[in-house]
């Protein structure tokens, strides 16, 4: 979620622009990637630049590159979170352990 309704309403108006133009720009691009704060804005930001890459005949790679990149981190947060839950679920069924 967003840090704030400012932030909300500023990234909304950047994935807008950004969606709705046939070669986005890429400042804009580079202000969306600087304000994600949320996996829910990540995939909303990965799935503007999917989109606009199947829209076209010959993609941008760079937009290619930048979608590429935001699902990485995706899957890298996914794992982490995993691996925290996991350790989690450990010293939780430790302590259970401890205490019998």
């Amino acid at each position: 979620m967003p840090v704030n309704r400012a932030h909300q309403r500023y990234l909304e108006l950047l994935l807008h622009r950004t969606g709705s133009e046939r070669y986005p720009s890429h400042a804009f691009l580079e202000r969306i990637e600087e304000s994600i704060t949320d996996r829910e804005t990540a995939e909303v930001y990965a799935d503007v630049l999917l989109s606009a890459a199947e829209r076209q005949r010959y993609p941008s790679l760079r937009m290619i590159d930048r979608a590429q990149q935001v699902v990485a981190r995706m899957a890298i947060a996914d794992t982490v979170e995993e691996l925290v839950s996991g350790r989690e679920a450990q010293a939780d069924d430790g302590d259970d352990e401890d205490r019998s």
